[in-house]
């Protein structure tokens, strides 16, 4: 079955451990890598704090990973984050945000989360080293909370000039699915209408179709 796909994502985090970013500079980028001719992606690596969470440690200045592979760390800070997608070379690249799982029990923490994600935005637009070959989206923060979501995309809204794109983050996670459609609704409706957005980690065909 031809399923027409138009873009691949890459994780940056799995690619910079290996094969690394300066080989895939070398080759071309991801899509002379792969040998794929259409459109490409790559995530921040901020998953993993969640995926990783118990090899990670998340701080002001970014998150550190220690490898479930060779046990070497790796800082990853947003501009370390930008420069790797920077030279994988994809035509849309996330900024580093801080992501918490959404069933998380802890109010708190996802007041941090969106605040930082809000300030680490800035920094991920500073070192952008290529805005006019490669789309950087922000990302939506704030759990389930509506009262998060808003004034994270608020945060965003106010860097529109160097935002090409919008996702929304911190979902698919494990909450309830009318969770998940409440929140993506809500964030999608504040979002610019000529901007493209994104619904990040969705996999079933109901999540392809929620606005």
């Amino acid at each position: 079955m031809e399923l027409r796909c138009q873009i691949v994502l890459g994780n940056t985090y799995h690619l910079e451990n290996r094969p690394g970013s300066d080989l895939l500079k070398e080759l071309g980028g991801l899509s002379f890598f792969t040998n794929w001719r259409s459109g490409t992606l790559t995530d921040s690596g901020g998953f993993q704090m969640v995926s990783l969470l118990d090899l990670a440690e998340i701080s002001e200045k970014g998150v550190k990973f220690q490898s479930p592979i060779h046990g070497q760390q790796m800082m990853l800070t947003p501009e370390r984050s930008i420069h790797i997608q920077n030279d994988i070379g994809a035509d849309i690249i996330m900024a580093l945000d801080d992501v918490v799982s959404s069933v998380h029990n802890e109010k708190s923490r996802f007041e941090k989360a969106t605040q930082r994600t809000l300030r680490w935005i800035d920094r991920c637009i500073a070192a952008h080293r290529r805005p006019s070959e490669q789309a950087l989206f922000g990302i939506i923060q704030g759990g389930l909370d509506h009262r998060l979501r808003n004034v994270c995309v608020e945060g965003l809204r106010e860097r529109n000039d160097h935002l090409p794109g919008y996702a929304v983050g911190g979902l698919a996670g494990g909450e309830e699915k009318h969770a998940f459609c409440k929140v993506v609704s809500q964030c999608t409706a504040l979002l610019p209408e000529d901007k493209p957005r994104y619904v990040m980690g969705v996999g079933y065909p109901l999540d392809l179709v929620v606005r």
